[in-house]
């Protein structure tokens, strides 16, 4: 599923897609996404790129107007950005101040339909380059794809999320909303050849995160910070880390990990 969905009445009703990826030595990694606001008319795009300690990457806003659905792109002084399907996945491809990305983006399984929200989450691979600061470097490794649509109001829940890959082929994908046990979590673990085991029960530490029985231990090797202001869902501050992960005591893994943190007192 890619096709863009017919809005809810709520100003705040939103669709957004997002792909990343990172390098399986976790040395290079990105993500990109488009979101909508429709009733707001807005459309903001992102591209981020973090190596070792540098980020690099901007977000533009734009009038949303015309068909919603893919291919989405802009051609603006600050962003040249285009996400478009092509043989067998997607293309990927932004170029800023001070760094580019030029991908191919292709699905390793059937996208997973959340049970108890309106997302879509898709494990994936990713091949291409990246370019930061004039180096030119080369991304193969895992990546995620996310569609979600219906009331997205940043600003007023907290969550935390990861999905990545593990040195035996598993992947991990768990989103855990901060609502005090009120809103289950939800996502999967997928292991080689088996179907998804939904998720069921979460619990976050600062560097872990235990989806069912599965501890993931994280180590972060890169940072993106963005900062939603009310114009866009929020106030609110979107903490991304790409992290190697380790699972079991033998596995180890890449992928990447979020926390929303509302601004409080801000509205």
């Amino acid at each position: 599923m890619t096709e863009a969905h017919e809005p809810g009445p709520d100003r705040l009703w939103g669709e957004s897609w997002y792909f990343d990826f990172a390098a399986m030595d976790g040395s290079v990694g990105g993500f990109v996404r488009v979101g909508d606001y429709p009733r707001l008319g807005r459309r903001s795009f992102w591209a981020y790129l973090t190596t070792g300690p540098r980020a690099v990457g901007c977000t533009v806003e734009r009038p949303l107007s015309g068909d919603r659905g893919a291919p989405w792109g802009t051609a603006d002084p600050s962003l040249r950005f285009l996400v478009e399907p092509s043989a067998g996945g997607w293309h990927l491809a932004a170029d800023g101040a001070e760094f580019a990305l030029d991908l191919t983006w292709r699905a390793q399984t059937a996208g997973y339909a959340y049970e108890r929200g309106k997302r879509l989450e898709q494990p994936g691979w990713a091949v291409g380059t990246v370019r930061v600061d004039g180096a030119c470097l080369p991304v193969n490794g895992p990546g995620q794809r996310d569609q979600s649509w219906g009331i997205r109001d940043w600003g007023r829940l907290g969550w935390s999320w990861c999905a990545g890959w593990l040195s035996d082929g598993t992947r991990y994908q768990a989103t855990l909303l901060d609502a005090r046990g009120r809103i289950p979590p939800d996502g999967y673990l997928l292991a080689p050849g088996g179907p998804p085991e939904p998720v069921q029960d979460v619990a976050v530490e600062a560097h872990a995160m235990r989806i069912n029985d599965t501890l993931l231990e994280f180590t972060d090797v890169g940072h993106v910070t963005v900062d939603l202001p009310a114009s866009a869902g929020g106030p609110s501050r979107l903490v991304r880390a790409m992290t190697l992960v380790r699972a079991g005591g033998t596995l180890h893994g890449v992928g990447w990990r979020e926390r929303n943190v509302p601004v409080r007192g801000s509205r």
